[in-house]
């Protein structure tokens, strides 16, 4: 039987848009949420905005080159919900416990989100039935 990976909460839920200042305006107008926070990612090519709903985070995101992750999902299959991420205790820990129940991951060791130092790291999406997940430690 395979080990329990102890999680928090979700900690972000990304939705992959083609364009992140329509989304941002499209939510702001259905659900009244104030906009938390905005970033871009030179790395991963993308503009996020997020609204906080509790503890966790719906991450709005576009690329805006065309050639990133995102850009890639959006040709695949449309706008959408791209990500899931746990929030827990020690990514490092969680990611030898994953290890340990064989899942296939895309990081075999956490990467450092230094704007927010956290740690994070992605599992295969093969392993989720087609949902790209990430587990995080650290809060926002």
């Amino acid at each position: 039987m395979a080990e329990k990976l102890e999680t928090n909460f979700v900690d972000h839920i990304c939705i992959a848009v083609n364009d992140v200042k329509k989304a941002e305006k499209d939510y702001i107008d259905a659900f009244g949420w104030e906009v938390a926070y905005r970033y871009v990612d030179e790395p991963e090519k993308i503009r996020v905005t997020g609204f906080m709903v509790g503890p966790t985070a719906i991450e709005i995101m576009e690329d805006f080159d065309g050639t990133g992750e995102v850009a890639k999902f959006i040709r695949k299959s449309g706008e959408g919900v791209m990500l899931i991420s746990y929030n827990v205790d020690n990514c490092g820990e969680s990611l030898e416990l994953l290890k340990r129940n064989k899942v296939k991951l895309i990081d075999q060791k956490p990467r450092w989100f230094a704007e927010y130092k956290r740690n994070f790291a992605f599992i295969h999406p093969a392993t989720t039935h087609g949902v790209l997940t990430e587990i995080i430690d650290g809060k926002y």
